[in-house]
C-alpha cells in the first residue's frame, strides 16, 4: 500500500463519536417533532424506540382523520409511515454501529 492509499484510508476511518453523532442527527431529521430533546440522556436504541412510538400515534391519527373524512387524514398516515420505514432503517444501522464501535 502506498502511502497516499494509507493517508486515504486514515483519512476515511471513523470514530464511535462521530458515528454517535451522525445517528443521533439522523433520527432528529427522520423523527422531526417526534425526537424530543430531553430524550438525549437515553441510549440510542431508546431513543429510536421512543420515536417510533410517537411516530405511530400520529399514524393513528392519520387513521382517524380518514375514517373522519378529513382530506389530510392520508398525507399525515402516508408521512408517518415513511418516517417509521427510515426509523427502522436507521436501527438496523444503529446496530451495526453497535457491533463495530459498541455505540449505543
Amino acid at each position: 500500500m502506498s502511502q497516499n492509499d494509507a493517508q486515504a484510508v486514515e483519512a476515511m476511518t471513523i470514530s464511535a463519536k462521530e458515528t454517535h453523532r451522525a445517528i443521533l442527527k439522523l433520527i432528529s431529521v427522520l423523527a422531526g417533532p417526534a425526537y424530543l430533546q430531553s430524550d438525549q440522556d437515553k441510549t440510542l436504541n431508546i431513543q429510536i424506540e421512543l420515536c417510533m412510538e410517537r411516530i405511530k400515534a400520529e399514524a393513528s391519527e392519520g387513521v382517524a382523520l380518514i375514517d373522519a373524512c378529513a382530506p389530510h387524514g392520508r398525507a399525515m398516515l402516508s408521512q408517518a409511515q415513511q418516517k417509521l420505514d427510515a426509523l427502522a432503517e436507521l436501527s438496523v444501522l444503529h446496530q451495526l454501529a453497535m457491533e463495530r464501535f459498541d455505540v449505543n
